[in-house]
């Protein structure tokens, strides 16, 4: 129960964490916008979820409620695929195919990328 209430907490500030670093962007109303708030948001995520790993790779004696609390709750909850499709879906449907293919191929290589370069970082390795 201790580690379900750590959950709720950490998607609490993570949640909130996305919500505010989302003003340090500009805020669209056209669809047709590129979304770079989410964009950068789940390219950090992607990294900070590979530091993460890489360093709970290193630890076998790191306790198991680390990667729940931060990985699950705070990191799952700043990031987000479905605010990714969604807005991904809007340029398709604002014939924004352009901004939808950067879009696509960015999140998905980009977050791969960091995500490797994280747990690299993580588990000490310079990569």
């Amino acid at each position: 129960m201790k580690i379900a209430i750590g959950v709720a907490v950490a998607g609490f500030l993570g949640a909130i964490a996305r919500y505010e670093i989302g003003f340090l962007f500009p805020r669209y109303t056209d669809p047709a916008a590129f979304p770079w708030a989410t964009l950068m948001i789940n390219l950090v995520g992607s990294l900070l979820l590979g530091l993460l790993t890489g360093w709970l790779l290193n630890r076998s004696s790191a306790p198991v409620w680390i990667s729940d609390v931060i990985g699950t709750g705070f990191l799952g909850s700043f990031t987000t695929f479905s605010a990714f499709s969604g807005q991904l879906w809007h340029l398709f449907q604002s014939e924004a195919y352009g901004s939808a293919i950067v879009y696509l191929l960015v999140s998905g290589a980009g977050g791969w990328l960091l995500a490797s370069k994280g747990i690299g970082w993580g588990r000490g390795r310079g990569a």
